[in-house]
């Protein structure tokens, strides 16, 4: 499992911001985690308490609206962390959840873990500070774009920033990231190949 640290901790880019001795503690603390296909690392109800590193696989953050229509917030896969942070934060319940698209496995860890490795080393502040900033900035950008740009900018997005994920993924579900029907996106496909 020390190979598959490694890996998560140079795909999440904080490679260098830790002592190799702090990245053993977080090891320590760790425990492998394997969610089978449509599996979930946490559902929407449930309080959050593990932080989960993707060391393999596929993740959607999803939640389900007062119409019963599900509405897809993010992809989540290697190099990534899950995990309900501001419900965990605020002690409240996660109000979305967190679904295996494909067989994958984690590397997973406690809150309290890492503010216990926060308080006794400053690299971890450091490191969450940076993962809040890149959360941040993608937030703000996908909440701009679904204000601002059209179906088919979003759409361009998408491919742009998630490379090679549209054939991991349904147009269903693509569709439901990008806050339109299938029927809307197979348009926008077809339109494209067109204009091609």
């Amino acid at each position: 499992m020390a190979a598959d640290l490694d890996a998560v901790r140079k795909a999440l880019g904080f490679d260098s911001l830790a002592p190799d001795s702090e990245w053993e503690k977080l090891l320590a603390l760790s425990a492998p985690l394997h969610v089978p296909k449509n599996g979930f690392f946490i559902k929407a109800g449930e309080k959050p308490h593990l932080v989960g590193a993707v060391v393999s696989g596929l993740f959607r953050t999803y939640c389900i609206t007062d119409k019963g229509d599900e509405r897809i917030l993010a992809f989540r896969h290697i190099g990534h962390l899950l995990g309900g942070y501001a419900p965990y934060l605020l002690g409240r319940s996660n109000w979305y959840s967190i679904q295996a698209l494909e067989d994958s496995e984690l590397l997973c860890f406690s809150f309290q873990d890492l503010e216990d490795l926060a308080a006794g080393h400053p690299c971890w502040a450091d490191i969450m500070s940076d993962y809040t900033k890149r959360m941040f900035l993608e937030k703000e950008c996908r909440e701009r774009s679904l204000l601002m740009d059209d179906a088919a900018t979003r759409y361009l997005d998408f491919l742009e920033a998630h490379p090679g994920l549209e054939d991991r993924v349904s147009q269903y579900h693509i569709a439901s990231y990008l806050g339109i029907s299938p029927v809307s996106l197979s348009r926008i496909r077809s339109s494209l190949k067109n204009v091609q």
